[in-house]
């Protein structure tokens, strides 16, 4: 809960603060995209090395790299900081996420995964409604005069500090791995379930990403404050957080309904975001999208990790996660492109919807197939028995 709650005191603003450095897209998108890069790459490898070594020293090293990045942005006065701030950002967050859901996984009772993650992800949830808050109340109450970096500059000082903090609370006693002696353990990397929710966890993050960083962009532009900015995500972090749980434990028995159900509200609440698009009315679509966030991604954890060995939950988590990794690497590039042909930021506020409904129909089809074929399975076993 704390490790997101400091990362979201500073995510939010990111955007923000490379649209005082430049006003280019594709740069700002860049610059936010560029975490992805070496997620993307060291997720699987820091999954690895959690089912074969210790998760919570994996956790601890995400701790350090965080902070380090948070420190360069501190420092920083261009887009080439802010990149190389995020790259380091990337390896904390590999390091750190799948370690993170491989012990959650590890301590679900048995029939209960959907719940446990649930409630972790409820814990994220809260993380979400105090960051983004208290990030933009910091950076507005620490500018000085017209001077809105320095607000920036010293929220990322103080979060660079307290996440070194964290360090005792995840220092803790592991069960015993499960992990085979040797070799890269890959069991479920095939299976249906962890392949459907992989790739429209892909699809999903890139609308959404692409969505929040020029949202964020265009309101910055237009003079909104980020306290104004920020009060979308603790909005729709708040209406997510009361489902969690609740989605976590319906995920157990249906858990493709869930994610295929939570991407159609978000695909929905994208829309009105188009519609509106400006302070207040886009707040509309904030309770939208946390019912929607707060039952897909249970759902979709749920979905692709209740087949996961126990020797390979640490991969899996890492292999799952790089989706995400993906989707913000590739949103928010594509999307600053589009700006930068068009001039407009419409149109890319309008494209976020149309992927989110892609990414429910990817899980719907899916499960719709799956489904026809074991009732025909079902129906030859029975016709045999006859």
């Amino acid at each position: 809960m704390l490790f997101f709650t400091l990362v979201q005191l500073v995510v939010p603003l990111i955007p923000q603060y490379a649209t005082t450095i430049t006003s280019d897209p594709f740069l700002i998108g860049f610059a936010v995209a560029s975490i992805s890069l070496t997620a993307i790459i060291l997720r699987p490898l820091s999954g690895v090395i959690s089912d074969k070594w210790s998760r919570s020293m994996l956790m601890i090293l995400g701790l350090i790299l965080a902070s380090l990045a948070y420190s360069i942005l501190f420092l920083s006065d261009d887009v080439l900081h802010i990149v190389i701030a995020r790259l380091i950002e990337g390896a904390g967050v590999a390091s750190f996420i799948p370690s993170s859901i491989a012990s959650a996984v590890d301590q679900a009772p048995k029939g209960k995964l959907g719940q446990t993650l649930g409630w972790r992800s409820m814990m994220i949830g809260i993380g979400f409604i105090i960051g983004p808050a208290v990030g933009g109340i910091l950076a507005r109450v620490l500018s000085y005069g017209t001077d809105v970096r320095t607000g920036f500059r010293t929220t990322f000082g103080m979060t660079s500090l307290l996440l070194l903090f964290l360090i005792p609370l995840v220092i803790f006693r592991e069960p015993r791995q499960h992990s085979s002696p040797s070799g890269i353990q890959t069991h479920g990397l095939r299976e249906r379930g962890f392949v459907v929710s992989l790739s429209a966890l892909i699809v999903y993050s890139l609308a959404w990403m692409g969505m929040l960083t020029f949202l964020s962009s265009y309101l910055t532009q237009l003079g909104y404050s980020p306290v104004e900015i920020g009060l979308f995500l603790v909005i729709q972090a708040i209406f997510s957080l009361a489902l969690r749980v609740f989605a976590g434990k319906a995920a157990d028995k249906r858990p493709e309904t869930m994610t295929y159900l939570g991407l159609l509200v978000i695909s929905l609440s994208l829309f009105v975001v188009y519609l509106t698009q400006l302070p207040p009315s886009v707040y509309m679509a904030a309770p939208i999208f946390g019912i929607g966030s707060g039952t897909y991604i249970p759902g979709s954890q749920t979905m692709a990790l209740k087949k996961a060995p126990a020797d390979s939950r640490g991969f899996l988590s890492s292999v799952y996660t790089m989706g995400m990794d993906i989707g913000n690497l590739i949103g928010p590039v594509i999307f600053g492109l589009i700006i930068r042909f068009t001039g407009s930021y419409q149109d890319v506020f309008a494209l976020a919807p149309m992927l989110a409904f892609m990414a429910a129909m990817i899980v719907f089809i899916s499960t719709r197939a799956h489904h026809r074929k074991a009732e025909k399975a079902s129906a030859l076993d029975r016709s045999s028995d006859r």
